[in-house]
């Protein structure tokens, strides 16, 4: 099972430090001591918006996640930012060109 801590936040939730536990093919949500909840981990849509930030939708509920070890979480949900587009968001690609072509 792989923890992350770090801070979720949503339309009618503030900002709050939580602890998610990817494992056994479920996902699941704390709080401190609350138990917040616990879901089939395919009823889960995650979607990696920036280099810190992932658009989670978990159970069809709007949800944004800062990890605090956004790398492994990335690896583990299986969310990833494409990078080879040729507006890619973080203009990767059009600074390689630039760089190779002088």
């Amino acid at each position: 099972m792989a923890q992350f801590t770090g801070r979720l936040q949503g339309p009618d939730l503030e900002p709050s430090s939580v602890l998610i536990d990817i494992g056994d093919g479920r996902f699941r949500v704390s709080a401190g001591r609350l138990h917040v909840g616990s879901w089939a981990l395919e009823r889960i849509e995650a979607e990696r918006v920036s280099i810190y930030k992932f658009a989670l939708k978990v159970a069809g509920d709007p949800f944004e996640f800062y990890p605090d070890d956004p790398s492994t979480f990335s690896d583990e949900i299986g969310a990833f930012i494409d990078l080879t587009g040729s507006k890619a968001r973080f203009g990767l690609k059009e600074r390689i060109q630039k760089a190779a072509n002088g």
